[in-house]
């Protein structure tokens, strides 16, 4: 065993000399493979240093010692390998990602992931970037996921925090062929600073970047982004209350914190050079899009590219991908269940959906923010007493509405401030705390507005990953949250997507059977 311990040493030794030389991994990347029976293990192709010493522990020193596993007493030799690989290698049950998405919110992250599972394509949502949250060995992926988006949750962040971890997930996943970095289509968010941390980490000197989404009424000419043919600045995106968007033109947004040059172009130029930084591209209809993806694809300039949800389903015919569908869709069956519809978004199209719902005769249930603010409350009678009065409305009426006074529009205002660390826009996110209980009296659906609302849920109900399986309307997502053995469907969308009438329409649509066909 000793000699097995100054080995590995040496061999550890020798693979970060390989990494300070640049030697190519990736040539390893599945020949790396550990077999015992009915244990099979897999390492990932995303980290170079581990793979090296994945290939070194395992084709070099395996082969030496395989008569060592034959003993009986090698049982506990066979656990301090498998600790040894769960310790040291990240991993997946099997297949190679061919695209990583990076989105700085996790219904952002949803509503682009479902353009490829729509297709075919498995996709699987990460809640956070790497080491935050559990643990990456409770974090194992559904077999042939080709399609891996990452949740950044750096909306909100400050431009240094959001570069810092777009860094982090492009060091991690650099060894995917493909990668798209995924805006908000209003333009919310760090844009600049997260498109400039993208290009520095790929070492990219020239990122197309398309953040039309036609289908929503999000359009860019001339270099301004357009929401219904209004300059976004022009429209309710500027009260939003998290990010309100004061400018739109699209350079002089991402100017604000990057001196990445910025070109625009109503189209592609028929030849010569591209010229170096940021390409933005006009764009008014999915016809365009795919254009621009062709002379792109042409070009081969699709390896990093950036854009919103629509973009992405512009990637699909010209990426590689396997077009193995996760069976999710093939579990769903019609089911009468209740449909809790949770409001987190403070966004105006959100209050006005929320506003339709409520006069149409849906009941809904607010919540004071200062309640939610205080951890003691969620063990009270009052607590309870909510919960309770959710149930009885979800059993007698079918669908109920929860969320802070804020997003149903009921706000009153008493003048008590939120305690210190507990910032406004992670105030709707603690509303999951109160999720398990009603799902624990009641079986339901549940439909969530809004990205920061939609992660407390998760973390609240011990989710590891999402599963989008199918758009109900363009940016509804229906998708499959899974955590350990349990799991739980569920419609997402972003605050500024829908129409008025979308409650009514998610409700409808639920209860239909053809939708299950």
């Amino acid at each position: 065993m000793c000699i097995f311990v100054v080995k590995f040493l040496q061999i550890w030794v020798f693979s970060r000399y390989l990494e300070a030389v640049n030697f190519p991994f990736r040539v390893f990347s599945r020949l790396s493979r550990l077999n015992f029976s009915k244990v099979k293990l897999r390492c990932t192709q995303f980290n170079f240093s581990r793979l090296a010493v994945h290939h070194c522990i395992f084709k070099v020193i395996k082969p030496k010692f395989f008569y060592i596993l034959q003993w009986k007493r090698t049982h506990f030799l066979f656990f301090a390998f498998r600790a040894l690989h769960s310790s040291c290698f990240t991993f997946y049950n099997k297949g190679m990602f061919t695209l990583l998405i990076l989105a700085d919110d996790l219904t952002g992250a949803l509503d682009s992931g479902v353009q490829f599972a729509k297709n075919g394509i498995t996709t699987s949502v990460f809640l956070r970037p790497p080491d935050q949250g559990l643990p990456w060995k409770q974090q194992i992926l559904p077999e042939d996921a080709e399609v891996l988006v990452i949740n950044t949750n750096t909306r909100h962040s400050k431009p240094e925090e959001a570069q810092l971890v777009i860094r982090h997930c492009m060091e991690r996943y650099g060894a995917i062929p493909y990668k798209y970095k995924k805006t908000d289509s209003t333009l919310r968010g760090n844009i600049g600073a997260e498109l400039a941390a993208f290009m520095e980490s790929g070492g990219l000197e020239r990122l197309p970047f398309a953040p039309a989404y036609p289908d929503l009424g999000r359009t860019t000419r001339g270099g301004i982004q357009f929401l219904r043919d209004k300059p976004i600045h022009q429209t309710e995106m500027a009260a939003d209350p998290l990010n309100p968007v004061q400018e739109s033109s699209i350079p002089c947004i991402i100017a604000r914190q990057t001196r990445i040059p910025v070109t625009c172009f109503s189209a592609f130029p028929a030849g010569g050079e591209d010229g170096a930084g940021i390409m933005v591209f006009d764009c008014e209809s999915n016809g365009e899009m795919a254009a621009i993806a062709a002379a792109l694809h042409h070009r081969n300039l699709l390896h990093a590219s950036a854009g919103c949800a629509g973009f992405a389903e512009a990637l699909i015919r010209f990426l590689p991908f396997r077009r193995v569908p996760f069976p999710a869709s093939s579990m769903m069956r019609h089911s009468p269940a209740p449909l809790l519809v949770i409001s987190g978004s403070v966004n105006p199209v959100s209050l006005g959906q929320v506003r339709s719902a409520i006069n149409s005769g849906i009941r809904a249930f607010p919540l004071a923010a200062e309640k939610l603010c205080e951890d003691a409350w969620f063990a009270s009678a009052e607590a309870g007493a909510f919960v309770k009065q959710c149930s009885d409305a979800l059993r007698l009426d079918g669908i109920c509405l929860i969320g802070t006074n804020r997003a149903l529009g009921t706000e009153v205002q008493t003048g008590q401030p939120a305690p210190a660390g507990v910032h406004e826009e992670n105030i709707s996110g603690r509303i999951g705390k109160l999720v398990p209980g009603i799902l624990g009296e009641t079986s339901v659906c549940i439909a969530v507005f809004g990205g920061d609302t939609l992660l407390g849920i998760m973390d609240a109900l011990c989710f590891d990953y999402i599963l989008p399986i199918r758009e109900i309307k363009p940016g509804i997502v229906l998708a499959l949250a899974r955590g350990g053995t349990s799991e739980m469907f569920i419609v997402t969308k972003s605050g500024a997507f829908g129409g008025e009438e979308l409650i009514a329409e998610i409700r409808d649509s639920l209860r239909c059977p053809s939708f299950y066909h």
